[in-house]
């Protein structure tokens, strides 16, 4: 998680708080979206808007949506 955090931390800054495309964006939705569908379709989706699905056609959407609002404690 740390080594998400750090390569998505500016994707976190600017768009952790709000709501895009109905989806309420947190810190632990966008790390849990990288952690199972990896960093590169995370930056896609926030620079244009490509949604990938993972093996079993999850969107990481989803994941950010399913994990957002978590308390997470990193360093």
């Amino acid at each position: 998680l740390n080594h998400n955090k750090e390569k998505l931390q500016t994707y976190i800054d600017v768009y952790d708080g709000k709501t895009i495309n109905g989806i309420y964006i947190t810190e632990s939705g966008i790390l849990a979206a990288a952690h199972l569908g990896g960093q590169g379709s995370v930056r896609r989706y926030f620079r244009n808007g490509k949604v990938f699905k993972d093996g079993y056609g999850t969107k990481i959407t989803s994941y950010m949506s399913n994990f957002s609002g978590y308390d997470i404690n990193l360093n």
